[in-house]
This record gives C-alpha cells, sequence and structure tokens, in this order.
C-alpha cells in the first residue's frame, strides 16, 4: 500500500484571493476603508447637502483602500512567512498594554539562565 511522504505545505495555507492578499486580509483592508471613509463621506454629505455621498464615499474609499492595501501587503509579505504580519501585530499591541487574543507574548527584554539554581538551604532532597 502506497503512502504519501510528503505532502506539500502549501496545501494547507490560505489561497491568494485578491492582489496578494488572503480571503481574511481582503476583509480587514475593506472594512477599514469603509469605516476610514465613513467621516468624510458624512462631512461631504453636509456639505453638499446630499445624504446619498455617505456610501458613495465610502464604497469608493474602500475600493481604493484594496488597491493601495494590496500592493502594501503584497511588499510587506514578500518572502515571509504568512502568519508573520500578524504576530508582528499581536506583539506590538501587547508591547502597549493590550493583549485581547487571551495568549500572553513576552514583551520586556531579561537575561534568563539555562541552569537550575542552588537551594538556599544546602540541603540535599
Amino acid at each position: 500500500m502506497a503512502t504519501i511522504e510528503f505532502i506539500p505545505r502549501r496545501l494547507n495555507e490560505t489561497p491568494v484571493v485578491f492582489r496578494g492578499m488572503t480571503g481574511r486580509e481582503v476583509a480587514m483592508v475593506a472594512c477599514g476603508g469603509f469605516v476610514a471613509f465613513l467621516p468624510p463621506g458624512i462631512v461631504l454629505a453636509w456639505w453638499i447637502g446630499k445624504v446619498a455621498m455617505v456610501p458613495t464615499v465610502a464604497f469608493a474609499g474602500l475600493g481604493l483602500s484594496l488597491l493601495v492595501g494590496g500592493s502594501i501587503m503584497r511588499r510587506l509579505r514578500r518572502g515571509r512567512p504568512p502568519s508573520l504580519l500578524y504576530r508582528r501585530l499581536q506583539y506590538r499591541l501587547a508591547a502597549m498594554g493590550w493583549d485581547g487574543s487571551g495568549e500572553y507574548l513576552i514583551t520586556r527584554t531579561t537575561a534568563y539562565r539555562l541552569r537550575r539554581g542552588r537551594r538556599r538551604n544546602g540541603g540535599v532532597s
């Protein structure tokens, strides 16, 4: 009976969807662009007097953020593991004091010893 000795690592990776981004990254960049362009849309709608400018500017910003964000994400991920950007973001949030993932990261630099220390009482157990 034949067994598969080598399974390519790329079989388990998330496929590239749009401009070098995975599905999760596309959703994050799209939501970020939509939310970022809502306030300018509200200001423009108030200034012009047309309520329809709010979603128009927000969706135009969504598209613009996908085009620009795709180029930036592709440049940041070039030649690196797929999870590196997520870990880097997680570390920066933890270094600022906000660790919302429930995992605790080491954010301070100290000297660690690899050997056990001697007992202070001098006893042998």
